[in-house]
């Protein structure tokens, strides 16, 4: 029997956007594709999302990285602001106050830093979750073995009874791996369709 979902929280529950700060602070379509990559999907932000960096340190290693680029990196971490970047994926936080409704204990399992965590903390679903693992608090990101496993062990999950939904199939194929129900967020639609077949076998 299904008892806890886990979310995601990137790309699932809320939508990051780093190409919409890019343009509001003014950078060509071209920039917003080249600082967008090595920028924000970089190694450097990675460390960042685990605790690791801060941000004037996230800026220093991008300009010791990319040198050509060091005032591009200075513009762009000079004038951050996560308003433009996360934007809350409201049908998704709606249905997860549906399966809370449900009596479904709701987890979150994420990648982030703790400036990200702080900004997204004012939106609503957050008041229905009983518990999450973040990667700025653990130092290791998804998908590490370690990230599920303190999940499971902080809250006393058992996998079988457990559903992880993450938009990145490699980090489905780690929980699948703990006997976890790991669904791939593609759609909503799809993911309520999972789910609506997990409960039928209940």
């Amino acid at each position: 029997m299904v008892k806890n979902i886990v979310f995601d929280l990137g790309g699932v529950l809320i939508d990051f956007k780093p190409e919409r700060y890019l343009a509001h602070i003014g950078f060509s379509e071209e920039d917003i594709i080249l600082f967008t990559k090595i920028v924000f999907y970089g190694e450097e932000w990675n460390e960042y999302n685990s605790s690791k960096s801060n941000t004037k340190q996230t800026e220093q290693k991008l300009m010791q990285s990319y040198p050509q680029y060091i005032d591009k990196i200075k513009e762009i971490f000079s004038n951050i602001n996560y308003k433009y970047i996360l934007f809350e994926m409201k049908d998704t936080s709606n249905y997860l106050k549906e399966l809370k409704d449900k009596g479904y204990d709701i987890y979150i399992l994420s990648d982030l830093s703790i400036d990200s965590y702080n900004y997204n903390k004012q939106f609503e679903f957050f008041d229905y979750i009983k518990g999450g693992v973040y990667s700025f608090e653990i130092g290791t990101t998804k998908p590490n073995e370690n990230n599920y496993k303190i999940l499971l062990e902080k809250y006393n999950l058992i996998p079988e009874e457990t559903i992880f939904i993450d938009d990145r199939l490699n980090n489905i194929q780690i929980a699948n791996n703990f006997g976890i129900h790991g669904i791939q967020f593609v759609t909503l639609d799809s993911v309520k369709e999972e789910i609506k077949s997990l409960e039928k076998n209940n």
